[in-house]
């Protein structure tokens, strides 16, 4: 919605009067929302974080590793070196049916980075293809590299709001 008005204003300057019309602007700027993406890899029920929290502290389903491996298309080898987790041990809890805490939480977070760069590249597929090539701003590695830990995450999500906003690096 656009409003256009036209307006005179006066201006006095030692004794001088001068007129000048000028135009008044008044624009309603509608931001559209960016859709959220409906990745649910990790199956966790709350909507709370305190609720996430307790159900990451009791363990996982040990589905969520294939679930997670299928959305990114890589072994579970693969990501069981991603998320910072031995293999074998990821074997055996996806044996015993479920994950401990520790592993969970590195699950959880694989997925909240997949989940950020879907949200800011605006498709799966590219925002996986831009998560397995190797970048120059984090050293030449993947950004999945960088999910082991979590300030290495944390720097792959910076980087993923820096090109949402546009912002050189």
């Amino acid at each position: 919605m656009k409003k256009i008005q036209k307006v005179k204003y006066t201006w006095e300057a030692e004794g001088i009067i001068m007129k000048e019309a000028a135009v008044k602007y008044e624009v309603s700027l509608i931001v559209p929302q960016q859709k959220k993406p409906d990745l649910k890899i990790v199956g966790l029920k709350s909507a709370d974080v305190m609720g996430q929290v307790a159900e990451i502290k009791e363990g996982l389903p040990a589905g969520i590793v294939d679930g997670l491996a299928r959305e990114l298309s890589v072994s579970r080898k693969e990501l069981a070196r991603m998320a910072g987790v031995a293999e074998r041990t990821l074997l055996r809890r996806i044996q015993a049916g479920r994950l401990n805490a520790d592993q969970s939480e590195r699950m959880v977070r694989v997925s909240r980075l997949v989940s950020r760069a879907i949200e800011v590249l605006g498709e799966k597929d590219s925002a996986v293809r831009w998560l397995k090539a190797p970048r120059s701003q984090l050293q030449g590695k993947a950004p999945l590299d960088w999910a082991d830990t979590e300030l290495g995450c944390r720097e792959v999500v910076n980087l993923l709001g820096r090109m949402e906003h546009g912002v050189f690096s």
